[in-house]
């Protein structure tokens, strides 16, 4: 991560997005993290950290959040990694869980980048990076509400990378395949399951959340600065075609 600013991270209290908080400041950057449960972030009391607790559904909040870093630091990244999943049979799926989905999924992802760009704009840089999965592409038995959030994911990414090009901005996305962090481990079967997947993984273990962190790094950093519209499949071989 060479370019300076601040990185903006959702979803930063637990898993991937709080591995991705931890490196960014190991590696000297400034970082925004929001989330609605803060507990592992405020233990981090790190000077280059800004905290808030926030619902990513909440646009307001959010861009006060952005509006109150100071304007003469560049915001240099947004990582938008806030995410629900629960595991529920499609016709056992309430309106309620499809709403909180998409809510935090979809709507969150838009809230945040509402909230970063007119900074982007009038800086004319940035990168924003969208954690999807491979769900998006391969489905999901009781996770249809979560695949089609992510696949949701992917479509808004290509279409802004699109829109923002001429403007210094780049989109892209992550996919991660299955990653150790508290989410998998809380479904049916925990940490036994996902022992089982590995065996079907061509690399022949699971994901660490620092695999994934170091696709976004290059995403965000300079390294990546002819890279748009792309989507980074980080999961030990499972999707080669």
């Amino acid at each position: 991560m060479k370019t300076p600013g601040f990185i903006v991270v959702t979803g930063a209290g637990s898993g991937i997005g709080l591995a991705l908080v931890e490196a960014a400041l190991a590696r000297g950057r400034s970082v925004l993290a929001c989330d609605i449960r803060i507990d592992a972030l405020a233990a981090l009391d790190h000077p280059a950290l800004t905290v808030r607790a926030l619902d990513v559904r909440d646009g307001t909040a959010i861009r006060a959040a952005v509006d109150a870093l100071p304007t003469e630091v560049a915001i240099a990244g947004l990582v938008t990694s806030a995410a629900v999943f629960k595991r529920v049979p499609f016709l056992e799926l309430s309106e309620e869980l499809w709403d909180t989905t998409i809510g935090v999924n979809l709507t969150g992802t838009l809230t945040a980048c509402q909230a970063v760009l007119p900074r982007m704009r009038a800086q004319r840089s940035g990168s924003i990076v969208m954690l999807s999965s491979s769900l998006a592409r391969t489905g999901s038995p009781t996770g249809g509400h979560y695949a089609a959030t992510k696949g949701g994911i992917l479509g808004l990414a290509r279409s802004l990378a699109l829109e923002l090009a001429g403007e210094g901005i780049r989109v892209n996305v992550v996919s991660p395949g299955l990653t150790d962090t508290p989410q998998p481990r809380a479904h049916p079967g925990g940490a036994e399951a996902m022992a089982e997947r590995a065996k079907s993984i061509p690399l022949g273990r699971i994901g660490h959340p620092d695999d994934i962190v170091e696709a976004i790094d290059f995403l965000i950093g300079d390294e990546s600065s002819y890279v748009t519209g792309q989507d980074i499949r980080v999961n030990g071989g499972s999707q080669i075609s």
